[in-house]
């Protein structure tokens, strides 16, 4: 895989020659590319297709029988096609039976489509093949292409946010690569990754690889019956990808482009440079740092507002999408090839990611029994990380950036760097210039992803499928952070971390569909996976460089080398499967699965799991007594239970390592061996149980449709890491300690409302609840969750029984006392309040239900669209909010602190803060937990379709589209920080804790979209 970065674009290059150069001579000389002296006898045809309602049909397809020659109808159902007299015409369009009709030398045609019932149902993609969505009979959600293309995104995932019930989805970071953390109905682990298993084509692979434009749609499975067939990486759901593939008829050639700028959702409110100094005039006197007042009124007055390092620091970024793909082919190959290049600055300086994808495929048909496809992509990210926030007062950037005095400014009088920490004799030693920290550090990754997938089709008989597949991913991402000799804050530092991983996967599966007396209907699928993976890495740091000249490229001319480092690891899952599908009559359906996985995670007895799923559904609506109730067009009833499974440890956590160290011994550093200090122990899986009941409507021949689902989970045998007594050895161990359970409701509403020839309305709605909760731990004991320190020290959040994961814990603030100081509430009455008895659960991270809704407007070749999103009864621990208490000498912080301070010889029943003094380490209470519920205008687009067919000549042009469209610009909230929606801490277990994080962005952006 060394050199993988250039083979792949050269084999991408192969894949397209190969495509066009099997094309046959008939589809050149058809394409509106030939010569004119090649379509002699030929004449231009125009025509309108409608429904049976004489409205217009918009994209059928319209195709010169035994040709690629073909065109797709504009919003106004007509369609201009060169044809010869004798040609016939075939007509297709979702939803419609296919015609053909004769030209017969004619120059006009007016064709009406009648409707097919049976080809409303949607086809969705599921684990190991696909189905009609009306005969699904588990919980599987929908989301098309152009959804997922609303708006710009470094990782097509995150276009989920708020479209899918049941899906959570929270942006940790505001950093350009939008680090993000996907929860499907609940968190189900504690020390494992809830994250669910992607699945792209058909094989497992990182998101990170694929372009939106590339997708045609993603299913989200969601309840046990559905992610079963993946057996122990199915228990947090699975998002099935399906990429764009060609198809038969000329070559298509579509663009689009996207350029717009990012800025800040929102500033805090800090002090200028007066109200800074009368502030720290009161504080120093107060805290006894100086016995007078630093600063007169003449001073103060000749400040002025001073510098707003937060216009400084935070910039206006630009944003910038190109995307290109080519399509087309024969009856026998089929081609799609695709490029794209997404430049995106982040709102810190010296931020950035940029991520460049290419990618093709090749779809053959190579007999009757046999065809074959292969896939090739590449995929380079190139990015610039800063930091994420964190760290006291003005020691993280993002700190720094609001913590920096409006009265300092970045450079001296030489345009050297400016050291904040001595301005003054009584400054802090935290506070340090953000734009020295921004500037002279860098943080850079550059990561290969590569991925071949190859599969081979035999069909000996009818309704007989055997499919083999082997994929290939490759990931190779090398790291160079560099701290220059003008970073103020230490010596000039290189580390170098360079990590590759080697994915593959093979996959047999059978398929037999068959019927009898056409009365029952089976789908029976059986098949084997193997999967390895294997990952290494090695790291080198050192400081105290001469120059900055070669940066992180010569390590051995550090003054001080720190040891190099390394690391392998290595695991392999082996798996076999099945699935019955049996429908009878059209209305009684059953789906059984199981699944067998063995990983070589676990000890020799424990490697095996068994995840075994059914379900049951019934279409009430295909009964003969629902016939006389023409607006119910569907209704289906199903539940369904399953097992799924986790695999939550790491691949050597069951066996028993040594660690290396050395030892001086004598003049010499003698190495030696030493047991690990975790001690391993016989784990089980962990294993969730899902009941799900679930009910799909539709009315109005599908013009509104229904779906609603409640679930219920439990996983058990929950893995967590336990502190061991010293007088055995090890440190800790991994154990299986307790049980967690998620239920909850969701419900989708979809409806075509008005569709006409000039005026189109479609609404979606959704929303959902979910409850987290701890059933059991070892021993009913707590846990508790990650030790700060910042501000002041102990932990924020617990687990315990009877509570959600990682719920607040923290003391009951009792206000402010009769001198202006913090008070807490004596909850177990002792007298004291410093006892982990008194404090309480005081709140949750997790909302009580998230929703969405999406509206889009046609009207005539205008379209408008606004996605709303939300979430409601989610708490945040503002740890940020906590510098405004415990502020070192000199850093700025919000007005309000200054105007709403306790002060003697005044009305304080109004004061929101202790009086202006130091006030020392402070205890993580509920004064700084915040309701984060939000409703955010996601997204706003207006754009306008181009009427090509009025000026374009010879169908060369196929569509133009305008567009103009904003992000995140309008938020409603009651949080009192930066964004709600953001998690500095991440983690299940920390979640919901705003620590200075990286601020979110909102967008401005317009583009372009052309068809050929």
């Amino acid at each position: 895989m060394k050199n993988c970065k250039h083979v792949v674009p050269i084999l991408g290059a192969f894949c397209l020659m190969a495509s066009l150069s099997f094309m046959p001579k008939e589809a050149w000389a058809e394409s509106s590319l030939a010569p004119i002296s090649q379509q002699q006898g030929s004449y231009q045809l125009t025509g309108t297709i409608l429904d049976g309602m004489g409205e217009p049909v918009i994209g059928a397809n319209v195709l010169v029988k035994g040709t690629t020659n073909g065109v797709v109808t504009d919003l106004n159902g007509k369609f201009s096609l060169q044809v010869k007299p004798n040609d016939i015409l075939q007509i297709s369009y979702i939803g419609y039976n296919s015609q053909e009709v004769a030209v017969k030398g004619q120059h006009t045609l007016n064709i009406t489509l009648k409707e097919d019932v049976e080809s409303l149902d949607e086809v969705v993609v599921v684990g190991y093949g696909t189905m009609k969505k009306k005969d699904l009979t588990g919980s599987v959600s929908s989301v098309k292409a152009d959804e997922l293309t609303a708006f710009t995104v470094a990782n097509p995932v995150q276009a989920l946010q708020g479209r899918v019930p049941g899906v959570v989805l929270s942006q940790n970071t505001g950093d350009p690569s939008g680090d993000y953390s996907i929860r499907i109905r609940g968190v189900n682990s504690i020390k494992g990754d809830n994250s669910p298993l992607y699945i792209i084509d058909g094989i497992p692979a990182s998101t990170a690889s694929i372009n939106t434009y590339d997708i045609e749609s993603m299913e989200i499975l969601k309840d046990a019956s559905a992610t079963a067939i993946y057996g122990s990486r199915g228990a947090n759901g699975v998002v099935m990808i399906t990429t764009k593939k060609g198809k038969s008829g000329k070559a298509k050639v579509s663009y689009d482009f996207e350029y717009g700028f990012q800025k800040q959702i929102k500033k805090l409110d800090l002090m200028d440079a007066q109200e800074w100094a009368r502030f720290y005039n009161e504080y120093l006197v107060n805290a006894e740092i100086l016995e007078t007042a630093p600063f007169s009124e003449a001073d103060i007055t000749a400040m002025g507002k001073g510098m707003d390092w937060q216009k400084e620091f935070f910039q206006n970024a630009p944003i910038m999408n190109h995307n290109i793909n080519v399509s087309g082919g024969t009856d026998d190959l089929k081609y799609f090839v695709s490029g794209s290049a997404m430049t995106k600055d982040g709102l810190i300086p010296n931020s950035y990611y940029n991520k460049y994808n290419l990618r093709s495929s090749l779809d053959m048909t190579m007999s009757k029994m046999i065809t074959a496809s292969v896939s090739m992509g590449y995929s380079m990210i190139n990015q610039m990380n800063q930091s994420d926030g964190g760290g006291n007062g003005g020691s993280s950037m993002i700190g720094a950036a609001y913590s920096a005095s409006p009265n300092f400014y970045p450079y001296d009088e030489n345009g050297d760097y400016k050291d904040l920490r001595s301005w003054y004799s009584w400054s802090s030693h935290e506070i340090k210039n953000p734009l020295c920290m921004a500037y002279e550090s860098t943080y850079k990754t550059v990561t290969n992803l590569t991925n071949i997938n190859a599969a081979l089709n035999f069909n000996p008989i009818k309704g007989l499928s055997i499919r083999t597949s082997f994929g290939l991913e490759g990931s190779d991402a090398r790291y160079d952070g560099y701290t220059t000799k003008k970073y103020i804050y230490k010596n000039n530092t290189a580390d170098v971390n360079h990590k590759r991983s080697t994915n593959i996967i093979n996959e047999d599966i059978v398929t037999y569909d068959f019927s009898l007396n056409n009365i029952h209907s089976f789908n029976v699928m059986g098949g084997f996976t193997y999967q390895q993976n294997v990952y290494k890495s090695i790291a080198a740091s050192g400081n105290t460089f001469l120059s900055d000249v070669q940066e992180t490229n010569n390590l051995s001319s550090a003054g001080t080398a720190n040891t190099p480092s390394t690391n392998y690891s290595k695991w392999v899952l082996m798996s076999y499967l099945g699935r019955i599908n049996y429908s009878l009559l059209g209305r009684y359906l059953v789906t059984a699965s199981f699944r067998a996985d063995g990983s070589s995670r676990y000890s020799e007895g424990s490697r095996w799991g068994y995840f075994p799923s059914g379900a049951v559904a019934w279409r009430v609506s295909e009964e003969p007594f629902m016939k006389e109730f023409e607006s119910i067009s569907n209704m289906k009833l199903r539940v369904g239970y399953g097992k799924t499974g986790s695999t939550a440890i790491d691949p050597y956590m069951t066996q028993n390592l040594l660690t290396t160290g050395k030892t001086a011994t004598g003049s010499e550093n003698v190495p030696y061996y030493s047991p690990s200090s975790t001690y391993p122990e016989d784990l089980k899986w962990e294993t969730t149980s899902q009941w799900d009941a679930g009910v799909d409507l539709g009315f109005f021949k599908q013009r509104l449709r229904i779906t609603a689902d409640y679930y219920y989970k439990k996983t058990t045998d929950l893995l967590n890491t336990v502190s061991l007594p010293s007088s055995s050895g090890y440190k800790s161990t991994v154990r299986n300690i307790g049980s967690i359970s998620n239920q909850g409701v969701e419900l989708l509403i979809e409806g075509d409302v008005v569709q006409n020839k000039d005026f189109g309305l479609t609404l979606q709605f959704n929303i959902a609840h979910n409850k987290n909760r701890v059933e059991e731990l070892a021993d009913g004991k707590d846990i508790l969750g990650t030790t700060y320190s910042n501000y002041g020290s102990g932990s924020i959040t617990i687990i315990r029984e009877g509570e959600p994961l990682g719920a607040f814990y923290v003391y009951k603030d009792a206000g402010l006392d009769e001198n202006g100081s913090l008070s807490y509430e004596d909850m177990n009455g002792d007298g004291q309040y410093t006892d982990t008895e008194d404090r309480y659960i005081a709140g949750s991270p997790f909302p009580d239900f998230t929703y969405g809704l999406n509206c889009g407007i046609r009207y005539k070749n205008w379209d408008f669209n606004f996605f709303l999103q939300g979430s409601q009864g989610n708490d945040v621990f503002n740890l940020s909010e906590m510098r405004n208490y415990s502020y070192g000498q000199g850093m700025n912080i919000e007005r309000k602190v200054y105007y709403e301070s306790w002060r003697e010889g005044q009305d304080n029943s109004h004061a929101a803060y202790p009086k202006i003094n130091a006030v020392g380490s402070l205890k993580y209470s509920d004064r700084f937990i915040e309701n984060g519920s939000y409703l955010r205008l996601k997204n706003i687009s207006l754009a306008y379709n181009l009427p090509c067919d009025k000026w374009a000549t010879k169908n060369w042009l196929n569509g133009i589209r305008i567009f103009v469209s904003a992000q995140n610009w309008l938020t409603l909230t009651k949080y009192k920080g930066v964004d709600p929606e953001v998690s500095s801490k991440g983690s299940d277990v920390n979640a919901g804790i705003d620590h200075l994080t990286y601020p979110n962005s909102k967008t401005l952006s317009m583009g372009v979209s052309v068809k050929f």
